[in-house]
């Protein structure tokens, strides 16, 4: 049996971000989330898990994106987190503890705030760079949740609480599908090729697809380069085409907490 977790990074980095995510779940195929907690649409984002109690929603630890919870000296300046690049340029320089304890806090904060998590990945892929190996194991064995399997990370590193998911693949960064000079409808049959090249990739069972649908408002548009292309995601995760392709290849929706992780 082929199944797949359909997920949404990047719930809570701000309400429209929220708005296009939802609504990808409400008419579409999205069946997961994860949820940054330190940007500003977290606690709508909490609001809205809570009303949508069939939506996945795991943590989206950040280091790489909006302010420290903790305010870590050596992980952010002035309490804001490096950029990608300059994560890297700085690792070396970073206290693996203050990392450790700024991704604990993260998590804690959705815990108060009841949310039920379901696993656990990061913005920009950070718990699968081998500098933070170490971290990922313990954050993995104190919480008892699954991570995101990519960039060969269990091949590298033996997680006590993985779900036996194969892999990660992008389901939209292909070149028609981020084109915003067309609608998704105006160049839909292109689109739904992009869709079903990433469709005959998925083996036996299960596989997480990686999507970032969302709506545009001024926290995304300024903050992020990846905004209005965004758009086109919400449209397809909604469109009845698409749906039906994963139909046509028998493939099932799930997320981390409705699955059970034994070997097929």
């Amino acid at each position: 049996m082929k199944s797949v977790i359909i997920n949404a990074d990047d719930f809570g980095y701000s309400p429209a971000v929220n708005a296009g995510i939802i609504k990808a779940y409400e008419d579409g195929i999205l069946t997961s989330t994860t949820l940054m907690a330190n940007m500003p649409g977290c606690d709508h984002a909490i609001a809205l898990s809570k009303i949508h109690p069939g939506l996945g929603v795991g943590a989206h630890l950040t280091l790489t994106c909006g302010y420290s919870l903790t305010q870590g000296k050596t992980i952010s300046q002035q309490g804001r987190f490096y950029n990608l690049k300059n994560y890297q340029l700085n690792r070396s320089k970073m206290d693996d503890e203050e990392i450790y304890e700024e991704w604990c806090t993260q998590i804690d904060y959705l815990l108060a705030h009841d949310v039920k998590l379901t696993h656990l990945d990061s913005h920009h892929h950070l718990h699968a760079f081998k500098e933070n190996y170490e971290i990922t194991l313990r954050i993995a064995q104190k919480y008892g949740l699954p991570f995101r399997n990519v960039n060969l990370l269990e091949d590298n590193l033996q997680l006590p609480y993985q779900k036996n998911v194969k892999g990660l693949l992008d389901l939209c960064n292909y070149p028609h599908i981020r084109d915003i000079s067309h609608s998704f409808k105006s160049d839909q049959n292109a689109c739904l090729n992009e869709i079903e090249a990433v469709l005959k990739k998925i083996g036996e069972g299960v596989t997480e697809l990686m999507v970032h649908p969302a709506y545009v408002d001024e926290t995304l548009y300024f903050q992020s380069s990846f905004n209005i292309a965004r758009i086109k995601e919400v449209s397809l995760l909604c469109d009845e085409d698409v749906a039906q392709l994963f139909n046509k290849y028998q493939i099932q929706m799930c997320h981390y907490g409705t699955i059970s992780g034994e070997k097929v």
